[in-house]
């Protein structure tokens, strides 16, 4: 979606230099809150890369779309490889990445693969994430990182 189409139909008042010459990472940004976290970036002035295993959506322009399954180590590895190379490093990452397929029954449906895949997805995400970016900020001395949960704290374990 071209930037003057989303102004058209964004609710709320904002910069459209809030965030000129930043660089900003959204994971898990091609749907729900994370979408509307790209396209609140890309509205304020930032440069806007995001990752997802699924396709971008046809409307959404970020800058840069690298197409990752940000689960495993490579996956992380390979977004920050492509990040570093165009942009040398990011000033904003917010890791809003998550989710779950684990099927109901609580902890008598849930395997060990259940488990290791939600904290894969949701938690070492972030943290692979944090070990290769925030050295370039803590040098850069400037860099602010998001991290946003999911609901999946609240579902029932039994």
């Amino acid at each position: 979606m071209e930037t003057a189409q989303m102004e058209d139909k964004y609710p709320f008042s904002y910069d459209s230099c809030e965030f000129k010459n930043k660089r900003v990472l959204v994971t898990g940004g091609t749907r729900g809150m994370g979408e509307q976290i790209v396209r609140r970036f890309i509205l304020g002035g930032a440069r806007v890369a995001t990752t997802a295993r699924s396709s971008r959506p046809a409307e959404q322009a970020p800058t840069l779309f690298i197409p990752a399954d940000i689960g495993t180590a490579d996956g992380v590895q390979a977004v920050v490889d492509a990040i570093n190379k165009e942009w040398g490093g990011i000033d904003i990452l917010v890791n809003c990445v998550g989710g779950s397929d684990a099927p109901n029954g609580g902890f008598q449906a849930l395997t060990d693969e259940h488990w290791q895949k939600a904290l894969d997805v949701n938690l070492l995400a972030a943290v692979r994430f944090d070990r290769r970016l925030l050295p370039g900020m803590l040098e850069r001395r400037s860099g602010v990182i998001v991290h946003i949960a999911s609901i999946q704290h609240r579902l029932a374990a039994l």
